[in-house]
């Protein structure tokens, strides 16, 4: 998830930036993604990022994030699973502190929403538990629709697996 800092045009533009960046390197190991969007971005407003790796293989969710973006994930609430997210605060594109990469399991269940400053940050799963056997297009509406500012504009992603993958 990439979000232009600020409104407009120009914001809109350090987005495609990063993105642009982001889609050509995608092979590359996230720390160094991140440092390319930096550099790509210095000419523009800058971003704030936070990048999931699924690995549907191993089941694994490495993810790294620089900025304001927030993630939860359902269904690692209990005590041997706990998710651990490691966010930096800055600006990409403005030497903005090198992302922690962190990876955790993931499990058949569990969903993640990352969503951007567009969204209030207050709420729990719990608010949203009736809905969590939906397909993830109407719990993703059902969440945008409770949550957006209507001052900003705003961005969710749901993340979630159905079947489970077998090799």
């Amino acid at each position: 998830m990439i979000d232009g800092v600020g409104h407009g045009f120009l914001a809109h533009q350090a987005a495609l930036t990063a993105r642009h960046y982001v889609e050509s390197h995608s092979e590359q190991p996230l720390k160094d993604i991140f440092r390319g969007v930096d550099r790509a971005c210095r000419s523009t407003r800058g971003v704030v990022m936070a990048l999931a790796v699924f690995n549907w293989e191993a089941m694994t969710l490495t993810f790294a994030s620089v900025g304001n973006i927030e993630v939860k994930v359902l269904g690692a609430d209990t005590h041997d699973e706990k998710f651990k997210f490691i966010v930096r605060r800055g600006i990409v594109g403005k030497n903005a502190p090198a992302p922690v990469i962190t990876e955790n399991k993931w499990k058949r269940g569990h969903i993640m929403a990352l969503h951007s400053d567009g969204l209030s940050t207050q709420w729990h799963w719990n608010d949203f538990s009736h809905h969590a056997h939906m397909p993830a297009q109407f719990l993703a509406e059902q969440i945008h629709q409770a949550l957006k500012k209507s001052h900003d504009d705003s961005t969710l992603i749901i993340v979630r697996i159905w079947l489970q993958i077998t090799s």
